[in-house]
Order: structure tokens, then C-alpha cells, then sequence
């Protein structure tokens, strides 16, 4: 393999070399794109990135506008693009197509849907737990920094949630759902989870690495617990439906329902602590749970009963 071909393609590579590169995607396309960008939306808005650190209070429309549009371009730049760009590397030289970006069955898209909504009181249950966890004394600094960036990343949630009109619901929508669904799907679960797995050969040290990641990376430590259970049912869901689109699916609705929730009940109302005791929501995850374990169930006998034979199963491409 010439130098010049080795370096505009990644199929075939090692993979520590596909993930040294597309690291190296990620944070240099990324960063580019970003300052670009950001450089726009200041002379668009006549705003800048103080806006970050303002009351919400003092913030104008255009400031608004401006926080929205940074976090649009966050997930253009820092994810969807570095992850076209590597999974056009990664791609067989003569595919037609993206390995894993099949179009799934309606009855997988409802089952997924289904599972979606069991795991909200699992999430919520515990989110709850993870909440009210310490760290030792002697990690009070750095407790009061998790708690600093906790605050600044819930203040800045709660401004773009926050819609009055059907139109903005939309937007924040598009937001909060729609775009961190597709760029961290693609980014998590289909580079970095395929990488991993053909470092590993193994399915579910990939899935459990990659969901510590993607929970690690969103720097809210104390949402790092259902963040993780999030991540790793995605990643089993990619692994076993062989299509990236049942967990952009998964995610889109995990991030859709709070939204809309917060348009119709009001964001106060929503972000009101549950006044259901610990202990009365433990009894009922059971069910919840089993259904979970029921459906993920479903898509591994599936895809066991797809690649009965044992090579199939460890081959560098299972997605």
C-alpha cells in the first residue's frame, strides 16, 4: 500500500492506526470547523461567547440565538462530519454503501421505541442515586469542580429548553434530539465501537468502553451512571441489529420526550424532583427491566440465528 493511499484510507489498517487517525480527525476537522464557524455566528448574532457565563436573566434574543447555534454547530463540526469523513476511510475500497446503515424493519423501529420509554424510570431511578453520591474528603475540590460544571451544563439546558411558541419546540428539538442522536450514534457507536471491537475481538468489552466514554465525555459526572446504562443499550443495539439507526432512533426519543414534556407541563414542572420515595420506584423497575432484557434479547437471537457460524460472528466486520 502506497503512503499517499495509506493515508486517505483506513480499511484494512490496524486498529490502533484507525483510531490514532481518527482521533486526530476529530480534533483537527473539529477545531477547524468549530473556530469557523463560531467566528461566523459572533458577526451573525453581534454576540459572543460570554454568553456562555451570563445570567440568564441578562441574556438577549440574540444571545439566545447564538447559544442555540453554537450547540448546532457542536454537533456539526465535533461529530457528524469527523464521522463521515472516518467512515468513508474506514469503507471497503469497492462498497457501494456504509456497513451498518441499513434501513431497519418497522417492528425492530416499534420494539426499540418500546424499550425506549422502559428505560426512562431506570434512568430517572438511578440518576437519582447517582445524584446524591460524595466524594471523599480529601476530593472536595474536585467534588466542588464536578459540582460547578454539573450546574453550568443543567443552567445551559434549562435556557434551551426552554420554548414558548410551537416553532422554538422545533428548533430545540432538532437541538437536543435530532442532531446529538445522529452525530454521537455515529461517532460513538459507529467508529469508535468498531474499533474497539476489532482491538478487543470482543463485542462486549467494545460496547463497554465505548458507553464509559460516552458518558465520561459529557462531562455531567453526576448523570454518568444512566448516561452509561444509555450507552451501553445503544451499543448493544448496534451490535446485534447490525444498523446504527435503531440506537439514533433510541436516542432521538430518549432526548425527544424531555423536550416536548418541558413545552406542554412547562420546564419548572419537569425539572421538579420526584416526590416518589427510592424505595417505591425500586419495586416497580422490574418490570421495566424485563422488558429491556426481553427486547435486546430479541435482536441477539436474531442476529445468533444470523451468523450461525463461529466465523461469521468473529469477523473485523460484525457491523
Amino acid at each position: 500500500m502506497s503512503d499517499k493511499h495509506r493515508l486517505f484510507r483506513l480499511f484494512g489498517e490496524s486498529p490502533l492506526y484507525q483510531l490514532f487517525v481518527s482521533i486526530i480527525i476529530v480534533v483537527g476537522v473539529g477545531l477547524a470547523l468549530s473556530l469557523i464557524l463560531v467566528a461566523a455566528g459572533i458577526f451573525i448574532f453581534n454576540s459572543n461567547l460570554t454568553v456562555l457565563e451570563k445570567p440568564a436573566a441578562t441574556l438577549s434574543n440574540n444571545d439566545l440565538g447564538f447559544l442555540r447555534y453554537l450547540l448546532i454547530i457542536q454537533d456539526i463540526s465535533l461529530l457528524i462530519i469527523p464521522s463521515i469523513i472516518i467512515l468513508v476511510m474506514m469503507k471497503p475500497e469497492h462498497s457501494a454503501g456504509f456497513p451498518g446503515i441499513k434501513k431497519p424493519r418497522l417492528k425492530e423501529v416499534g420494539l426499540v421505541i418500546i424499550l425506549t420509554f422502559c428505560i426512562f424510570p431506570v434512568t430517572s431511578f438511578t440518576g437519582q442515586i447517582n445524584s446524591a453520591m460524595h466524594l471523599p474528603d480529601w476530593l472536595t475540590g474536585v467534588e466542588k469542580w464536578m459540582i460547578e460544571k454539573e450546574d453550568k451544563a443543567n443552567n445551559l439546558i434549562n435556557l434551551i429548553m426552554t420554548a414558548d411558541t410551537f416553532g422554538i419546540m422545533i428548533l430545540n428539538l432538532l437541538i437536543v434530539a435530532v442532531l446529538p442522536a445522529i452525530g454521537e450514534e455515529l461517532i460513538f457507536r459507529g467508529v469508535f465501537q468498531k474499533i474497539f471491537y476489532n482491538f478487543f475481538k470482543s463485542g462486549h468489552m467494545a460496547i463497554w468502553i465505548t458507553a464509559f466514554i460516552f458518558s465520561t465525555l459529557h462531562f455531567q459526572f453526576f448523570g454518568f451512571v444512566p448516561r452509561f446504562i444509555l450507552g451501553l443499550v445503544f451499543g448493544y443495539l448496534f451490535f446485534w441489529s447490525r444498523t446504527l439507526w435503531l440506537p439514533v432512533i433510541s436516542h432521538f426519543v430518549n432526548n425527544a420526550v424531555p423536550v416536548i414534556l418541558a413545552y406542554i407541563e412547562g420546564l419548572e414542572k419537569l425539572s421538579r424532583p420526584s416526590d416518589i420515595p427510592l424505595w417505591q420506584q425500586a419495586i416497580f423497575l422490574p418490570l421495566p427491566v424485563t422488558i429491556i432484557l426481553v427486547i435486546l434479547f430479541y435482536f441477539r437471537n436474531k442476529s445468533y440465528n444470523r451468523n450461525a457460524n463461529l466465523n461469521s460472528l468473529t469477523s473485523q466486520e460484525p457491523f
